[in-house]
Order: structure tokens, then C-alpha cells, then sequence
């Protein structure tokens, strides 16, 4: 019988849902799945207060982890396979996962296994999974597919649904404009099974030379020059905020509130600012750069880490 481990952590339930849907036809067709639940010590708020979701912004962009909830699991259990499931943060690896990932049993389980990852999110993880690369390759892991779900609505609607969402657990059509927030139910019914067939297939061999193009090929991956180029100016200067808050104080003072107000503003300001201009940019690059702009979408489509 085939063996699958499923790491994840989910806030609000739409990534259990997703993890749900993809997983279906491995379980009818009878591999054994275990779910390690990760859980902070200090569980984070659904929906946020306005201060909590982006104070936790340094500690998400430095990798700094959190305490966790013990989690009782055999480390010397053999799995063909290990699906880590997680929502990016900030271009970031969540904390929970991130924090996990730095734990003992992090790398007791994932040493030399080879692994899966599955996103949920707004739009943007192509930095967070650059992050989950890099502690992948410390771990001594081999990543051997990528599937994302995202919210398909343009990158200014799906900012204001997912400050919705979010801040005030607004998933339906927000102020009755605004579009259903989230990866949409036609999605996680006619696609999230097709790339489980796509796994099922793959841990039936033990060989995933192939799994990542297959996935692609389905959809399991689409890669947006618009959003390339706006997470290339975050990537860059993320660290300098992070920095700039995080010099005063620890997470939750009072001391670096205004800071997080000021960042707060700023953020949001800076999408609605930026994305128009890098939509139209986004649109010319491929015809003045086509050769650059493939080279970028061919390498963010597969798991090598640059």
C-alpha cells in the first residue's frame, strides 16, 4: 500500500478544501494518507484585526518562527510521498509551516523523500515557493511537483476581496460588486481531481520525472507577467519594511504600531498605484522581451531551485 504524509496548515478552510479535492482519487483508489495538522501555540485570528494581520508581516518576511502545538508523529515512518500544503504570506512561506519546516521533525521526516506542494492564496506565491525551494533543499528533500489554487479574479478586485476577506470574513460577493473571494468551487471540482489522477499516477510508479510537466500542462501552474514583475519590486523591498518595523519592537508591542499602521497604507496604496502600470508593462514585455519573459514563466513553472 502506498504511503502519503499530508503536512499543512489552514486558517480559514479553503486550503482543507482544496487539499480535499485533489487528494479524492488517491483515497479511492486506496493509498493511506496521514494529515499532520500543524497548529501555532497561539492561534492566529479569523478574521484579523487590521493591526494583527499586517504586524505579522516582519516575523512572516524574516522567516522567524513560532511555537507550535506538539504534534505526536512516528519520524521514522516511510512514506512514498509527502504533500506539504500552506498559503503564502507576504511572498513568504506562512509562519506555522515556516516554523515547522525549522523543527527536528522537519528534517527527520523530509530528508531525502520526495514532496509535493499545494497553495491556496489571493495571487502571488511564486517568492513563497522560492522560500519553500530553498528550506526544501536544506531539508535534503526533492520537490517533485507543484500545484497552486488561486483566486482568478484581476489583481485589484481580488485585493479588495481578500482585505474582505480577511479582515472582516467577507467570502461572498463583498458589498454585493465585488466577486466571490477565493478559488472558485468550479476549480477545486473539475480540476483539483485531475492532478490527483496525475499524482495517483505518478506514486504508482515511484517516478515523478515527468509529474511537474504533466501537472502544468493541466493547469496546476500559470504563471502571470504582471504578477512576475509586481512580486519582483515586493521581493526587493519587503526585507527594507520588514526591517523597518521590526526595529521597533517585537511582534504585538505597542512600540512599532505605528509603524504597521504607516505599512498598512502603504501596501495597499502601492498595488492600486502600481498594478495598472505593470499590467500595461506586463502586456509589452513578452512582445519586446519574449525570450526573457518565457526563460522567467519556464522557471517558475518548475521545481529547480535558481
Amino acid at each position: 500500500m502506498k504511503r502519503i504524509l499530508v503536512i499543512y496548515y489552514t486558517q480559514t478552510g479553503q486550503l482543507k478544501s482544496a487539499l480535499n479535492s485533489t487528494l479524492t482519487p488517491l483515497e479511492q483508489a486506496g493509498v493511506f494518507i496521514e494529515y499532520l495538522h500543524i497548529k501555532p501555540k497561539k492561534a492566529y485570528p479569523y478574521p484579523w484585526s487590521y493591526i494583527e494581520f499586517f504586524d505579522i508581516f516582519p516575523e512572516t518576511v524574516h522567516g522567524s518562527p513560532t511555537e507550535l502545538e506538539p504534534f505526536s508523529i512516528n519520524t521514522e515512518a516511510n512514506y512514498d510521498l509527502v504533500v506539504i500544503a500552506y498559503q503564502p504570506w507576504f511572498l513568504s512561506i506562512c509562519v506555522p509551516i515556516n516554523s515547522f519546516l525549522q523543527t527536528e521533525e522537519a528534517k527527520k521526516l523530509l530528508k531525502d523523500k520526495s514532496v509535493v506542494t499545494i497553495l491556496a492564496c489571493r495571487n502571488m506565491w511564486l517568492n513563497g515557493q522560492e522560500k519553500m525551494k530553498l528550506q526544501l533543499k536544506k531539508l535534503q528533500a526533492k520537490l517533485v511537483g507543484n500545484i497552486t489554487f488561486v483566486d482568478k479574479a484581476t489583481n485589484l478586485v481580488s485585493l479588495v476581496t481578500v482585505l474582505a476577506f480577511v479582515l472582516a470574513g467577507k467570502k461572498e460577493k463583498f458589498m454585493g460588486v465585488f466577486p466571490k473571494y477565493g478559488v472558485s468551487d468550479k476549480d477545486l471540482r473539475e480540476l483539483a481531481p485531475q492532478f490527483g489522477n496525475i499524482l495517483l499516477k505518478h506514486i504508482k510508479t515511484n517516478d515523478y520525472n515527468t509529474q511537474q510537466e504533466e501537472l502544468v500542462a493541466a493547469g496546476a501552474v500559470i504563471v502571470k507577467p504582471n504578477l512576475l514583475l509586481m512580486e519582483g519590486r515586493g521581493r526587493d523591498l519587503f526585507p527594507l519594511y520588514a526591517n523597518y518595523i521590526s526595529k521597533k519592537g517585537k511582534a504585538g508591542s505597542t512600540e512599532r504600531r505605528t509603524r504597521v499602521r504607516i505599512f498598512g497604507i502603504v501596501l495597499p496604496t502601492a498595488i492600486l498605484i502600481l498594478s495598472p502600470i505593470i499590467t500595461i508593462i506586463s502586456r509589452l514585455a513578452p512582445i519586446l522581451f519574449p525570450e526573457k519573459i518565457k526563460k522567467q514563466v519556464d522557471y517558475y513553472s518548475q521545481n529547480e531551485l535558481r
